[in-house]
């Protein structure tokens, strides 16, 4: 392990399963990726280090790309960071890249851009392998032949999806797409590129809803994803969606909120080097 010098910061790019987390931010009691990374980053630094993220992920929600920084005076290259603490950090989280940056770097801050994934998948039975990756839905009997829809075209009116998508895209006032427990004041946030992608992945199971933007309310994009879906479903309209988007709407006028193990926060374009990491 290296020396001792002069106090600067480390900025990790992380992956990491959500299933078994209580989200990113460290509550008492529970099993949070803050805390785990925060102590495996005090074993090698001596020291107790206190972990800045740049996105507070919810519990059951997934990274592909998440960025965290820490100060220390341990002198350690970032190839040394990167090995020394996927040694000691558990399974389901892994350092992709380290990297040298100033003392007191927060990511936070220096975070321009994140991209959210949420992933759906449609048909009258459930994949397995996908039960911590997807929201399994099963959207009922087809009108013509009384057969159960098999696939996202079959499931959702998907244009009429991506036009009520493409409301949400600028700066809007979300009140009315943030959990009942989230008190902040400034409602009002801006989104860059909201798409509705059938046959995700080269399956036609598999819906994916894109969401890009510069911040986010709690739950915003799980419920961005349910009201999208009552759109799909016909029980919504593109103008429904279009007026929610005002300072006098609620949160119980929006659509239900999407389960947490279908997102996946994608990538985070930070302000720093001007660039991303490229999503596994």
């Amino acid at each position: 392990m290296g020396g001792i010098g002069v106090a600067h910061g480390v900025r990790l790019i992380l992956t990491y399963d959500g299933t078994a987390f209580a989200g990113w931010a460290t509550q008492p009691g529970e099993r949070t990726v803050q805390e785990e990374v925060g102590r495996a980053v005090s074993v090698m630094t001596c020291h107790p280090v206190t972990v800045r993220g740049a996105s507070r992920t919810d519990a059951g929600v997934h990274a592909e790309m998440q960025a965290a920084a820490f100060d220390s005076e341990r002198l350690i290259s970032p190839d040394g960071w990167q090995k020394g603490l996927n040694k000691y950090l558990p399974e389901d989280i892994s350092v992709r890249r380290a990297e040298v940056v100033e003392a007191g770097y927060n990511p936070r801050y220096d975070a321009r851009n994140k991209l959210y994934r949420y992933v759906i998948e449609v048909g009258p039975t459930r994949n397995p392998l996908r039960r911590h990756r997807a929201w399994h839905v099963r959207p009922g009997l087809l009108a013509a032949g009384r057969r159960e829809a098999e696939t996202a075209v079959d499931a959702f009116d998907v244009g009429v999806m991506a036009d009520a998508a493409s409301r949400f895209v600028g700066e809007h006032d979300f009140r009315a797409f943030r959990a009942s427990n989230d008190l902040r004041e400034r409602t009002v946030r801006t989104l860059s590129a909201v798409d509705v992608i059938p046959g995700w992945s080269g399956d036609p199971r598999l819906l994916a809803i894109e969401v890009r933007g510069t911040a986010f309310l709690k739950n915003m994009v799980r419920i961005l994803v349910g009201t999208l879906v009552e759109v799909g479903r016909q029980r919504m309209t593109p103008d429904d969606v279009a007026g929610l988007l005002s300072p006098e709407r609620v949160r119980s006028d929006a659509g239900p909120t999407a389960p947490a193990h279908g997102l996946t926060l994608i990538e985070i374009q930070l302000g720093r080097d001007k660039g991303t990491v490229t999503p596994l």
